[in-house]
């Protein structure tokens, strides 16, 4: 049974909850997990144009983000992505701190060499990887100056 299509409906209610409750709190609430920020991003929608703001967790790594495009380990890549590839330029929040930064899929020798780092920080990515056939897209997001 693909649950997937069950789930998905019920993560993009949880989204929505989450980056309200983000915003009205300043990320005072729901703003950190396992000991990680929460940040908010803001992309451009491939299709539509419009701006799309999701909270996502983040791992810091020096001055940079990194973003790890799990989607719980579900067969698809989640939306955003898509809305990355097409527009790396995105507005970033972390910890009440919201700057502009361009977002770089790391290259497969890129993602190996830093997964021990993020597997660290995130040991249920090592879980999503194991759970999916896809290869796990990773970002590191780097403010603009």
């Amino acid at each position: 049974m693909n649950t997937h299509r069950f789930v998905k409906p019920i993560m993009q209610g949880l989204t929505k909850l989450h980056t309200l409750l983000y915003n009205k709190y300043g990320g005072r609430f729901l703003g950190t997990l396992f000991g990680n920020p929460i940040c908010m991003i803001t992309t451009v929608g491939r299709k539509s144009g419009s701006l799309r703001t999701i909270p996502l967790l983040t791992i810091p790594y020096e001055d940079d983000y990194i973003l790890v495009a799990s989607s719980g380990g579900s067969p698809e890549h989640p939306a955003w992505y898509y809305n990355l590839i097409h527009q790396p330029r995105i507005e970033m929040t972390v910890n009440s701190n919201t700057f502009t930064a361009d977002a770089r899929q790391l290259s497969d020798e890129e993602k190996d060499s830093l997964w021990p780092f993020i597997i660290e920080a995130c040991s249920f990515y090592e879980e999503y990887r194991k759970k999916t056939s896809r290869n796990i897209p990773v970002f590191i997001c780097s403010p603009i100056s």
